[in-house]
C-alpha cells in the first residue's frame, strides 16, 4: 500500500551536539608512483559531531573516497597517509596498529558503499551475513544475533524480515540490498556513518527512500553521518552541511543553506548550476565546467581551480595558493575573490542558451505489441513458468526527435532497447524503421539494416575495450561493415573525434588514459561511424559526475541538431529527460502506464506511478527539500512470473480500489495534446 508522506526534514543550521566525532587535522595522502609522488588529499582539515548529517561533495578524483578510506585504514598499497592527524574522540587513526583499527572498523565507525551486490557474498544468505557481523562486534549468542537481525531489518524498513534472513542476495531490489548493507553497518551501533555514493545506482524512488532512511536513523540515533556524493540534490535534502572538494582539497565549507544559497567558490556555483531541474526550459544548454581536473601529480602552484574558473587570469591566482582554514569564518572558501564570486554567480551562472527546436521530419520508427517472455524456473525447481518483461508496448518515434523512457529498475526499459537492436528475440511484436520491417536475427539486426540503430550503453568503461586504442574502437564498427575500405575507415576516425569535441591525438589513448566523460564521447564517436539514424542511449550519463553530465547532454542535443539524430533516451533522472527530451513513456511492471509530450507530463501528470516518480526526483535547494511534499512508494514491484489481472500499480497505489484490483485500464487518451495513460482514476484531467 503506497502513502502520501509530506517531508519533514531537520532544519539545516539547529544546534548540533558539542560532542566531537572524528576530528581531522590537515591529512595528506600519498601514492608513490614511480619517481612521483600523487599527492591525492592535500591539508585537509574537518571536524564532524554526534548527530551531526555533513555532504561531501566533488568531481570523480576530488579525494572524497580516499579520504572516508584513509579514516578507516584502509587505503590501497602504496598509498599511505603523510601527514596530519584523524582523531576518533581521542583515539589517534593515523599511525594505529591493525588491531586497533579493526575493531575500530564496523565497530565506532561504519562503512555503506556504493555497490551493495558486490559488497555481499553472493553464496551466503542475508541472514548469515547479518548474524556474522552482529556478532562480531557484539558479544551476542546466536540466538540474541538472530533476534538482533530481525530488529534491524525492520529498523531499515524491509518488511517481513524473519523470512527475508533466509534468503540470499540476488533475491533483494536493489534498494532492499542497499538497506541490507544499512543494517549491518548498524549492527554495532556505531558513533559515525560513512555513506560512500550509496544511491547512485539506484532508481530515483528508491534513491528518495534510502536518503530518508539515512536521514531518520542519524537522527534517531543521534549517530554522526559522512555523505559522499556527487549528486547536489541529495546533499541538498539531506546534509546539514557541506564540504565541497576539488583536486584533493577543500574549497568550501559550511551550512547547506549558505552554500546553496551563496556559494562563494566558483567550482561550488558552477556544480550546482550544472544540475538539470524539473522546472527549466527545455532544449537549452546546462552550464558546464570546461577543462578537466588537473592530475594529481601536477597540481598548479596557486589555485588549483584557475585553469577552469571563469575568474581566473589575474596574477594571484596562478601565483598564489588562496586559505582554507575552517577556525576562520573568512576562509571558508578557498578563492581571492569570494566575494566577488557570490555577487555575480547568479548573473553568470543562470543564463540559457536556448538551442532551438531540432527540425521534426517523417515518422522514423514504430513499434507495435511489442512483448518478450521469459522462461523462470519456479518456487520448487522442477516447474518452469513464464515471466513477461515486456508486455504490448507501442510508440513511435520522428526523425529529429528524443523519447524518454522512465521507470524504476525492473520495469523493463532495457529490454526494450535489446528488442531493438536485436541482441534479444521477441515474443511479439512488429518493429519498422524507416518504412521497413526492422528484422532481427539472433545475435543482432539483419547485416543490411545493422548500422542504421546504435546503441551508447551507461558505462563506458565496460563498454570499450580496453585493449584497443580509441582509433581501433571508433573504426571497429565501420570494418565490420566495410571491411575492404580500410583506408576510408582510417580516414574517418579524426573526424568523428573531432564531431564530439575530442582532438585526434586522443586516438592514440587506451581507455584507462581518459577520463569519464572522454570514455563516453569516445563511445558516443562509435555510435555514430555508421552514420546511424536512431541512437539508444540507456542510462548514458546516470554513472557520470553532474558536470561531465552536462557537457555530454549539450553534446548529444548538438548532434541532434546537427545530424538530425532521434533519440531513444532512456533513464530513471527525471530531471535529465526532462531536459532532452520531446516527449516520455512512463514504464512499469513491463507495461507503458503514461505517455506525453514532456511539457505536458511533467506540467500535469495524470498516473499515480508518475506523480510518485515526480515528487521524489531530488531538487538542488534545501529550503524548497524541505518543503515539498513526497510520495512514497511502500513495496517492489509486482512479481511478473504471475498474471495481474487488474491494475499493474494497484499493489502500490494510495488511490486503488476494488476495480483496479480486477479490471486492467487501457492507455487512453485524455485531455489532449496526444495524454494518454493508463488509470481508472486519473488526476488533472480537465
Amino acid at each position: 500500500m503506497s502513502q502520501v508522506a509530506i517531508g519533514d526534514r531537520a532544519g539545516a543550521t539547529g544546534e548540533l551536539p558539542d560532542r566531537t566525532v572524528l576530528s581531522i587535522s590537515d591529512l595528506v595522502v600519498d601514492f608513490p608512483l614511480g619517481q612521483r609522488t600523487v599527492r591525492a588529499v592535500d591539508r585537509l582539515s574537518l571536524t564532524i559531531r554526534q548527530g551531526q548529517r555533513l555532504g561531501v561533495v566533488g568531481e570523480s578524483g576530488s579525494g572524497k573516497s580516499t579520504v572516508a578510506m584513509a579514516v578507516l585504514g584502509l587505503l590501497e598499497p602504496p598509498g599511505s597517509i603523510s601527514g596530519g592527524s584523524i582523531k576518533l574522540g581521542d583515539l589517534e587513526l593515523s599511525n594505529a596498529e591493525d588491531d586497533v583499527l579493526r575493531r575500530v572498523r564496523g565497530g565506532r565507525i561504519s562503512m555503506v558503499f556504493q555497490d551493495a551486490l558486490g559488497s555481499l557474498n553472493p553464496v551466503k544468505t542475508i541472514g548469515y551475513q547479518l548474524i556474522e557481523a552482529i556478532r562480531l562486534h557484539t558479544e551476542a549468542r546466536k540466538a540474541e544475533a538472530v533476534d538482533r537481525a530481525v530488529e534491524l531489518l525492520a529498523e531499515v524498513g524491509v518488511q517481513t524480515p524473519r523470512r527475508r534472513l533466509e534468503q540470499y542476495p540476488h533475491e533483494f531490489s536493489g534498494g532492499m540490498r542497499q538497506r541490507v548493507m544499512i543494517a549491518m553497518a548498524l549492527a554495532s551501533d556505531p558513533e559515525l556513518l560513512i555513506a560512500d555514493e550509496p544511491t547512485t545506482a539506484l532508481d530515483v524512488t528508491t534513491q528518495a527512500s534510502v536518503i530518508d532512511l539515512l536521514r531518520r536513523l542519524a537522527d534517531e540515533r543521534r549517530m554522526a553521518v559522512m555523505l559522499i556524493t556527487h549528486d547536489l540534490g541529495i546533499v541538498a535534502g539531506f546534509a546539514q552541511d557541506v564540504l565541497v572538494m576539488y583536486a584533493g582539497a577543500p574549497v568550501e565549507y559550511g551550512a547547506v543553506d549558505d552554500v546553496f544559497e551563496r556559494a562563494g567558490h566558483p567550482y561550488t556555483q558552477a556544480l550546482i548550476a550544472a544540475v538539470p531541474r524539473l522546472g527549466d526550459a527545455r532544449a537549452t544548454t546546462l552550464p558546464s565546467i570546461p577543462g578537466l581536473l588537473p592530475r594529481a601529480d601536477s597540481i598548479p602552484p596557486g589555485c588549483r581551480f584557475a585553469p577552469r574558473c571563469r575568474l581566473a587570469g589575474r596574477e594571484i591566482c596562478v601565483t598564489q595558493r588562496p586559505a582554507f582554514d575552517l577556525t576562520d569564518p573568512a576562509a571558508l572558501v578557498a578563492c581571492h575573490f569570494a566575494d566577488e564570486s557570490a555577487a555575480t554567480a547568479g548573473v553568470l551562472l543562470k543564463e540559457e542558451i536556448s538551442l532551438g527546436e531540432p527540425p521534426v521530419g517523417h515518422t522514423l520508427l514504430v513499434v507495435a505489441d511489442l512483448a518478450k517472455d521469459y522462461r523462470a524456473r519456479g518456487s520448487t525447481g522442477s516447474r518452469k513458468r513464464w515471466l513477461r518483461a515486456v508486455e504490448g508496448v507501442s510508440f513511435e518515434i520522428r526523425r529529429g526527435e528524443s523519447l524518454g523512457l522512465v521507470g524504476e529498475s525492473g520495469s523493463g526499459k532495457s529490454t526494450v532497447a535489446r528488442l531493438l537492436l536485436g541482441l534479444t528475440e521477441r515474443t511479439r511484436g512488429e518493429v519498422t524503421f524507416d518504412g521497413r520491417p526492422l528484422e532481427a536475427r539472433r545475435g543482432g539486426i539483419a547485416a543490411d539494416q545493422r548500422g542504421r540503430v546504435q546503441m551508447v550503453f551507461q558505462d563506458p568503461g565496460d563498454s570499450l575495450n580496453p585493449l584497443m586504442t580509441v582509433d581501433q574502437i571508433v573504426a571497429e564498427p565501420l570494418v565490420l561493415l566495410n571491411r575492404r575500405e580500410s583506408r576510408r575507415n582510417r580516414a574517418r576516425v579524426p573526424e568523428l573525434l573531432e564531431l564530439v569535441g575530442l582532438e585526434a591525438d586522443f586516438g592514440k589513448r587506451r581507455p584507462l588514459q581518459l577520463s569519464g566523460g572522454q570514455r563516453q564521447r569516445v563511445a558516443i564517436a562509435r555510435a555514430l561511424a555508421t552514420d546511424p539514424a536512431l541512437i539508444v542511449c540507456d542510462e548514458a550519463v546516470s554513472s557520470l559526475d553532474v558536470s561531465v553530465r552536462a557537457q555530454i547532454l549539450n553534446l548529444l542535443m548538438d548532434l541532434q541538431r546537427r545530424l538530425g539524430l532521434s533519440y531513444l533516451f532512456i533513464s530513471h533522472d527525471l530531471s535529465t529527460v526532462r531536459h532532452v527530451c520531446d516527449r516520455v513513456a512512463v514504464m512499469y511492471g513491463g507495461q507503458f502506464v503514461e505517455v506525453a509530450d514532456a511539457d505536458e507530463i511533467f506540467a500535469a501528470p495524470q498516473h499515480p506511478y508518475t506523480i510518485a516518480l515526480l515528487s521524489a526526483v531530488p531538487i538542488p535547494d534545501p529550503v524548497l527539500e524541505r518543503a515539498r511534499r513526497r510520495i512514497r512508494l511502500d513495496g517492489e514491484l509486482p512479481d511478473l512470473t504471475s498474471p495481474v489481472p487488474g491494475c499493474i500499480f494497484a499493489s502500490r497505489c494510495w488511490k486503488a480500489e476494488a476495480r483496479c484490483a480486477v479490471e486492467r485500464p487501457a492507455l487512453t487518451e485524455r485531455g489532449g495534446a496526444a495524454h494518454r495513460s493508463a488509470c481508472h482514476f486519473p488526476e488533472n484531467v480537465g
